[in-house]
């Protein structure tokens, strides 16, 4: 049985591949379009609130900053109210004694009350004066330390890591002996190199807890970063730059 005959067929057209880019303008000899007034006015109003969460981020954390350094080194606005702490206790001490009439109980109470919620629950904000002090000392160690007031308005947490990253002039000393440096101060903390005169030093967790809660929700602040930032300046690089001299300190904290 023969095979049937072959028909050659004619080739079939083939649509080339599709290439995506930007449209081709209807007009391109028609110039440039001047932006709507609606436009406009959208345009200046997210402006607008673009600058008003910039000043809030700013405010807050200049409010976190204040807060630590407060609660670590003591708040004049807070400790006046140790003042009618005392007084109060005192009136209400001598009237129990015997040495006041209880006509004073009411009074005596009242300011006890006043010092008891201002000491409790009013937040330990470090004034100007505090701020310009921190700043001294920053700016008298040996070597430039960036960072440091930056990582105290970061947003508190229940445990903050700190990262130290310190560029020496030579080259930079054995890791086992940084590490034992900064197992003085911190334990749990670790040292890596970043090649060539680099290495970054690691905390462990930094607690932020205050053991305070409103509404049910734990506070945090970053108080504890102050001194932890203090020794690991003055006990583990200061040290270390009286042989490795140290030409900068980079400090951040991963969010």
């Amino acid at each position: 049985m023969s095979s049937p005959p072959r028909v050659d067929l004619p080739p079939v057209a083939r649509r080339p591949a599709a290439r995506y880019g930007p449209p081709v303008p209807r007009n391109p000899s028609e110039p440039g379009r001047a932006p709507s007034p609606e436009l406009l006015r959208l345009a200046a109003e997210g402006a607008r609130n673009i600058q008003r969460a910039d000043e809030r981020q700013l405010a807050e954390g200049d409010k976190h900053m204040r807060v630590a350094l407060g609660a670590h080194y003591g708040s004049a606005r807070r400790r006046g109210f140790y003042v009618p702490l005392v007084v109060g206790g005192g009136l209400v001490a001598s009237m129990a004694a015997g040495f006041l009439s209880v006509d004073y109980l009411t009074a005596g109470m009242a300011v006890l009350l006043l010092g008891v919620l201002g000491v409790a629950f009013l937040e330990p904000v470090a004034g100007d004066g505090r701020i310009a002090r921190e700043r001294a000392w920053l700016a008298a160690r040996p070597f430039p330390v960036r960072g440091y007031f930056e990582a105290l308005q970061q947003r508190p947490v229940s445990g903050a890591v700190l990262l130290a990253q310190v560029w020496f002039a030579g080259d930079a000393p054995p890791l086992d002996l940084v590490q034992g440096v900064l197992g003085r101060i911190d334990a749990g903390a670790s040292v890596q190199p970043t090649g060539g005169r680099g290495l970054v030093l690691q905390s462990s967790l930094i607690s932020g807890a205050t053991g305070t809660r409103v509404n049910k929700v734990p506070v945090y602040r970053n108080h504890r970063i102050v001194p932890y930032v203090h020794r690991l300046v003055d006990e583990v690089l200061a040290p270390l730059h009286a042989t490795y001299p140290i030409d900068q300190v980079d400090l951040t904290r991963p969010v």
